[in-house]
């Protein structure tokens, strides 16, 4: 028996998660916050240099911000939400890893190079873009392990549809 918090928790993070994919992928686009989006993104520090390499391919980071678009439209209309999360969590990854990797700023910031507040900056990002969202998805994965425990089976043998 499940306990009374656990379906309005699902439902909260859920929301979150939809909400934060849906503005983060749709910022690309509708510049809203102040991050690189499509049309000035040179314009913006990146968190990583392998964030401005995927953005100059053309093509990678425009991919991983329509998932985000995707995961964020499924997550809100609690439509096909299992398999945006299963399609969106590289991304989520992604993103962690790369805010995670802060020390670099740390560095610059025990040098006198970097003020604190670009260090907080840089934590604060890692710990809410990166590790909650990270956190969610995961949160979410675990609530919907029923639905992935049939495709987790060592063998299978094919059937005619």
């Amino acid at each position: 028996m499940e306990p009374s918090w656990y379906r309005p928790s699902v439902t909260a993070v859920r929301y979150l998660l939809g909400a934060q994919y849906l503005v983060s992928g749709l910022g690309w686009w509708i510049p809203v916050m102040p991050f690189p989006n499509a049309w000035n993104w040179t314009e913006f520090p990146q968190k990583h240099p392998v964030a401005g390499e995927m953005i100059a391919t053309g093509w990678m980071y425009q991919l991983a911000k329509v998932i985000e678009v995707f995961a964020g439209l499924s997550l809100l209309s609690n439509m096909f939400v299992p398999l945006m999360l299963v399609v969106s969590f590289a991304v989520a990854l992604n993103t962690f890893l790369l805010d995670a990797m802060i020390g670099r700023t740390v560095s610059e910031w025990f040098a006198g190079r970097a003020s604190f507040g670009v260090l907080r900056a840089k934590i604060l990002d890692a710990i809410y873009f990166g590790g909650a969202v990270l956190a969610m998805q995961g949160y979410l994965m675990l609530a919907y392990l029923h639905v992935y425990k049939p495709m987790m089976a060592r063998k299978v043998d094919i059937q005619m549809p």
